[in-house]
């Protein structure tokens, strides 16, 4: 797999670092690491007119993050490098998410990796505007990874193994997020829970009566018995594997709240948004669940 981790120095993105290395990527992954100088902060809008010494000021300090940024790429590359991952270094500048985006595309990256806030509430509700353009924008799959919890260790030490929990519909997108699972290399004591969530109508108590209703209980026996086929299809390559079906108003809701309960450590969705169009309007379940999930969140899209 060729991935691109964006970093800027930042604990965010120690945190995206210490989450790759510990993932279990394919052996022959790959790894561009990637960092933007935001030209922004050094471009003179005009209104003031610079001094030479604020000129060579202004020139020695944009040097001065250059050589920051240039070192904090050198170290995380000798740690991926350390991995047994092939990884190249990126250093460019212009607008942080323009040159993401346009990195992913020329380098034909199948996975774009960023750090975002942590596991607060306002933490995750703020995601963070470079991430939440990328995940909007990205034309590959996107993980979004988020603080753990004070106290929580990395996920994929000893400590703390993996528990990833697969929001699945039976689309093609979310095939294809089961095919990712299942091509990961999990240890014995990680695990896998497949989740599925019918929508209620709860207006004037709407769900009470869609409950009884034998459509609806048909409908539940359909989704059983697909949710049971993904089990199946992930038992060979999975060391533990169990499914959910979760009923409410909201599929990001029970998709949360599923991996509050079940503690995992990562969410694994598929994006039906191809075009750019639906690529902006995200969906409201992806957006809602990579904001607000406890945990970090992985959407995949249709390569």
């Amino acid at each position: 797999m060729k991935i691109l981790l964006a970093t800027d120095g930042s604990d965010y993105a120690d945190t995206a670092l210490e989450f790759l290395l510990h993932f279990p990527f394919p052996g022959d992954s790959s790894v561009i690491l990637l960092a933007v100088i935001d030209e922004r902060a050094f471009v003179d809008a005009g209104s003031v007119e610079l001094t030479q010494a604020q000129s060579d000021e202004l020139h020695a300090v944009r040097n001065t993050v250059r050589e920051e940024a240039q070192a904090f790429l050198d170290a995380a590359a000798q740690r991926i490098g350390e991995r047994g991952w092939e990884v190249t270094v990126q250093l460019r500048s212009g607008n942080v998410t323009e040159e993401i985006l346009a990195a992913a595309e020329e380098s034909a990256a199948e996975l774009v990796v960023i750090g975002s806030h942590g596991h607060s509430p306002v933490g995750r509700f703020l995601l963070g505007s470079v991430a939440t353009q990328v995940l909007m924008y990205a034309l590959c799959s996107v993980l979004v990874v988020k603080q753990p919890e004070a106290g929580r260790p990395q996920p994929g030490t000893e400590d703390e193994h993996w528990r990833l929990l697969l929001a699945y519909d039976d689309s093609a997108p979310s095939h294809k997020a089961l095919e990712l699972c299942a091509s990961l290399s999990l240890g014995d004591r990680d695990a896998v829970e497949v989740v599925m969530a019918l929508t209620l109508i709860t207006g004037f108590r709407q769900d009470i009566r869609q409950r009884m209703n034998p459509v609806w209980q048909q409908k539940k026996i359909a989704a059983r018995a697909t949710l049971d086929g993904a089990v199946v299809k992930l038992r060979g390559s999975v060391p533990e594997v169990t499914s959910r079906l979760r009923e409410g108003a909201s599929s990001s809701h029970e998709i949360i709240a599923a991996a509050e309960a079940a503690g995992s450590n990562l969410v694994v969705l598929g994006s039906k948004g191809k075009s750019a169009l639906q690529r902006f309007l995200l969906g409201s379940t992806i957006g809602n669940v990579a904001r607000h999930a406890p945990c970090s969140v992985l959407v995949v899209r249709e390569g």
